[in-house]
C-alpha cells in the first residue's frame, strides 16, 4: 500500500517566500505534557527553551476547534483584526487582498464593514484601502503596511498597523507601528504624524476586545481601570522570524491608554508587574514586563525524506485577546506555523494558562474541495487568529475563530478571506462520576470533545460516528515518540472498557509499536493523565501492519473514574504514525 503522505500537495507558497528552506534531521514529538525537544533546525541557530513555559489550564474541562473554516464568505485577504462597533456592525481590516469587493484592486490593507452572524449569514462592504488608511513609515521598497489590531471606543474606530518587511526577509521584521483613527465608521482615517512605537518595541499591537463599543470594560474591571483602552503587543515581529533577521517573539506585553487619548503616545503606559497583587504601570516602554512568556519550540525537526516546511517553531504570534463575559475569562488566541495555541486568564494581565493546543500537522494541508481527493480534508491551520466578540454565544461556550491560510495550489483558495471555524468549550466542574449502562458508548455522550495528536486529513468525526470501516491517521511529518486518540468530557464517568478499531495500514506506518511499553490506556483525573491498571487487550495487538486495516481490539481494565480517556503509545513504521476507524468507550 502507498504512503499516507504525499509531500508534493498543499504546500503554502506565501510561507516559503519568508524563510530559507529547512528539512531533515530526526524529529522529536510533542510530549504528553506539551514540551518539545530543543534540537536546532538545519541552517538556523539553535533556539533552546531557556525561559518559562505556561502551566496548563484547569479552567476548561473540554475545548475543541474545527480543522478548517466551516463558515466562508465572499471575500479575499488575510489577518482580519476586527471589532464590534456601536452601530452593531463588525469592522475589520485585511491584509494583501481585495476585502469584500472581489473586483477591486488588491491592497496591503483594506477596511470593511461586516454585517450578519454565523446563524443568519455574513456579508461585507469594502470601505477604504492602502494609503487612505495610513502611511508606510519606512522605505516603501522594503516594507508595506499590515493591520494588526482594531477596536471601537465611544463610536470611534482605531486601527493598529505596522510596517512589515517584504522581498528579502519577507514577513520577518516589523520595525515600527502606529494607530489610525476613523470618526465616520471606516470611510476616512486620520493617522498620527509619526510612528507611535518605533524600534520594534510593541510593533505588533492588538487591542483587547471588550465587546460592542468597548462596553464591557468598566463592568469587567471597574470604573477606574475600565476607563482605559488595553492593547497587547509583541517585539520585533508578528510571528517567528524564519530567516532570523530579528529575534522570535516569545513574550506578550500589555499597554493601556485613556479612552480619549488612544493616538497620544505620551499617554500610554505599560504593565510593569504586580505590586501587592495589583498591576503596576510605567510610562517607560523599556520598563515593560511580559504578561505571558512561552518559550516552547514545536516541530524541532521534520522527518527527512522530502517533507517541506519550517520547523523549530515559536508559539507567541499576532492573534487576538477577547473578554468572554459569560465565563468571565480573557482568551488569547495565538498560533505557530502548524498549531493553534490558546490561553486563558482571569484578568488582562494574567496569569495566562494554555487551554488548547490544536495541531494541524505539517504540510500538505487540504482545502475545499481537496483537489479531487475523497479521503482528504478539508483541513488546515491558520494565522492571525481572533475571536469576534459579537459571535460569542450567550453562555460563552460557543465561539468562532477567524484565521487564514494562504494556499496556491489545486486545493482551492478557501480560508483566504474572512472565514470562521467553531470553537466549543466547557468549564471544569465538580460532579460525582456517572456510571452508564454497559451498552452506552460514552464517545457519543453530551459535550464530548475528540482528543488526538493530529488528524492528518481533518476527519475528527470519524472515530465516534459508529462507522468502523473508514480511516483517519496521525501522519504529521515527525518521528514522534508518542501518539494518542481519545476524548474528554464536561463531567466524570465510571470507565472500564475501550473498543479500538484501526484504520488503514500503510507501508510506512499506521500501527502502534512495542516501544515504551506498547499500547496503553490513560484516564484523566484532576487534569492529570494516569495509566490504567489491569489492562488486557483482546485479541492480542500484533504491533505491526497486521494490526489492520479496520480490525477491532477490546481493551479492558480495572474500574476507574475520570473525565477523559485515551489510548496512547509509540507509533510504528518509518513515518511514526497510527490510524483509527473508531474508538468506543464504556463504563464496563
Amino acid at each position: 500500500m502507498t504512503s499516507a503522505n504525499d509531500p508534493t500537495r498543499g504546500l503554502s507558497r506565501r510561507r516559503f517566500m519568508a524563510r530559507t528552506a529547512v528539512a531533515g534531521g530526526a524529529a522529536a514529538a510533542l510530549s504528553v505534557s506539551g514540551a518539545d525537544s530543543t534540537a536546532a533546525a538545519p541552517g538556523l541557530a539553535a533556539r533552546p527553551v531557556t525561559g518559562p513555559v505556561p502551566e496548563p489550564s484547569t479552567f476548561f474541562a473540554t475545548a475543541f476547534v474545527e480543522y478548517y473554516g466551516s463558515l466562508q464568505t465572499s471575500s479575499n485577504g488575510d489577518l482580519w483584526p476586527n471589532c464590534w462597533a456601536d452601530d452593531g456592525a463588525i469592522y475589520a481590516a485585511n491584509g494583501d487582498g481585495t476585502g469584500f469587493d472581489l473586483s477591486a484592486a488588491e491592497a496591503d490593507t483594506v477596511v470593511s464593514r461586516i454585517d450578519g452572524t454565523p446563524a443568519t449569514g455574513i456579508t461585507g462592504e469594502r470601505l477604504s484601502a492602502g494609503a487612505q488608511v495610513g502611511p508606510i513609515w519606512g522605505n516603501a521598497s522594503r516594507y508595506n503596511r499590515k493591520p494588526t489590531g482594531m477596536t471601537c471606543v465611544d463610536g470611534v474606530l482605531y486601527l493598529a498597523m505596522q510596517d512589515l518587511r517584504y522581498g528579502t526577509y519577507a514577513f520577518d521584521e516589523s520595525p515600527v507601528a502606529s494607530i489610525s483613527r476613523s470618526d465616520d465608521h471606516g470611510s476616512t482615517w486620520t493617522p498620527t504624524s509619526s510612528p507611535m512605537f518605533p524600534d520594534s518595541r510593541f510593533s505588533t499591537l492588538f487591542f483587547l476586545d471588550f465587546g460592542q463599543d468597548y462596553g464591557l470594560a468598566a463592568r469587567a474591571l471597574g470604573p477606574s481601570d475600565g476607563a482605559y483602552v488595553y492593547a497587547y503587543g509583541l517585539d520585533w515581529n508578528w510571528r517567528q522570524s524564519y530567516t532570523c533577521v530579528v529575534a522570535d517573539p516569545d513574550r506578550l506585553y500589555l499597554g493601556r491608554v485613556p479612552r480619549a487619548s488612544v493616538q497620544d503616545r505620551g499617554a500610554w503606559e505599560f504593565f510593569a508587574g504586580l505590586a501587592g497583587g495589583l498591576p503596576a504601570w510605567t510610562p517607560d516602554i523599556a520598563g515593560k514586563v511580559p504578561v505571558l512568556e512561552d518559550t516552547r519550540r514545536l516541530y524541532p525537526n521534520l522527518r527527512p525524506g522530502g517533507v517541506g516546511g519550517p520547523d523549530n517553531l515559536s508559539v507567541i504570534s499576532q492573534g487576538g485577546v477577547v473578554y468572554n463575559a459569560p465565563l468571565r475569562r480573557y482568551l488569547y488566541t495565538s498560533w505557530s506555523e502548524y498549531t493553534f495555541e490558546f490561553y486563558e486568564a482571569p484578568t488582562p494581565w494574567g496569569p495566562w494558562r494554555l487551554f488548547l493546543h490544536h495541531d494541524a500537522g505539517c504540510y500538505p494541508w487540504f482545502g475545499l474541495p481537496s483537489g479531487g481527493r475523497a479521503d482528504a480534508g478539508p483541513k488546515n491551520g491558520g494565522y492571525g487568529t481572533t475571536i469576534p466578540s459579537k459571535f460569542i454565544s450567550s453562555d460563552g461556550l460557543t465561539m468562532w475563530v477567524q484565521s487564514n491560510w494562504w494556499v496556491d495550489n489545486d486545493a482551492g483558495t478557501d480560508d483566504y478571506g474572512f472565514c470562521l471555524r467553531r470553537l466549543q468549550v466547557s468549564p471544569a466542574s465538580a460532579s460525582p462520576p456517572r456510571r452508564e449502562s454497559a451498552e452506552r458508548n460514552l464517545a457519543t455522550a453530551d459535550g464530548v470533545a475528540p482528543l488526538e495528536k493530529s488528524a492528518h486529513y481533518g476527519h475528527w468525526r470519524y472515530y465516534n460516528d459508529g462507522i468502523r470501516a473508514q480511516s483517519e491517521d496521525s501522519w504529521d511529518g515527525q518521528n514522534k515518540d508518542l501518539d494518542w486518540w481519545g476524548y474528554t468530557w464536561p463531567r466524570s464517568y465510571a470507565l472500564g472498557r475501550v473498543v479500538y478499531t484501526t484504520g488503514n495500514m500503510f507501508s510506512d506506518g499506521g500501527w502502534f509499536s512495542r516501544f515504551d511499553g506498547g499500547l496503553r490506556v490513560q484516564v484523566r483525573r484532576d487534569f492529570t493523565w494516569t495509566d490504567v491498571t489491569g489492562l488486557e487487550i483482546s485479541p492480542d495487538y500484533p504491533y505491526d501492519k497486521t494490526a489492520g486495516p479496520n480490525h477491532t481490539y477490546t481493551l479492558t481494565f480495572a474500574p476507574v473514574t475520570g473525565d477523559g480517556i485515551r489510548i496512547i503509545g509509540a507509533p510504528g513504521g518509518q513515518s511514526y504514525f497510527t490510524s483509527i476507524g473508531e474508538l468506543e468507550v464504556y463504563s464496563g
